[in-house]
């Protein structure tokens, strides 16, 4: 599939995507079995981890296929991944954080040098910068 300049599937694109995405969607209903009503049991009938992914997928098409629809959607969610990792390590290593306001301050200092990666600056040249006074505007307003 190829992109527009704009990020974004074009129109065509987009309507061969979703048409795809329900047919995929109708197959696959057709091979997995509905749950059955088990005699003398109330209440919703069971079903299989298949089923349910199925019945998610669909129900939330939108959300599913937002990355060919929407330009500032990512195709992955590594970035909150990688963001994420660092924060789980320190959990493992040190169990936990000592004080709320240790985890708040962690936080907000990673949440930073996390932001300079992503606006491609020098994240020594940043922290530099708050010492001497001088924050980068790109973060202003956050």
């Amino acid at each position: 599939m190829t992109q527009a300049n704009d990020g974004v599937l074009p129109k065509p694109m987009q309507q061969r995507a979703l048409a795809l995405f329900e047919r995929i969607a109708q197959y696959v209903d057709a091979i997995e079995p509905q749950p059955q009503k088990i005699e003398g049991k109330k209440g919703k009938p069971k079903a299989t981890k298949d089923r349910n992914l199925l019945n998610r997928l669909v129900k939330r098409r939108e959300v599913v296929l937002a990355f060919a629809f929407h330009q500032e959607v990512p195709f992955t969610n590594n970035l909150a991944k990688r963001d994420l990792r660092p924060i789980k390590t320190k959990q493992k290593v040190s169990g936990c954080f000592r004080t709320e306001a240790g985890a708040d301050q962690h936080a907000r200092i990673y949440g930073y040098i996390s932001s300079t990666r992503k606006n491609n600056l020098n994240i020594f040249n940043e922290l530099k910068s708050i010492f001497e006074g001088n924050p980068s505007t790109i973060f202003e307003g956050g």
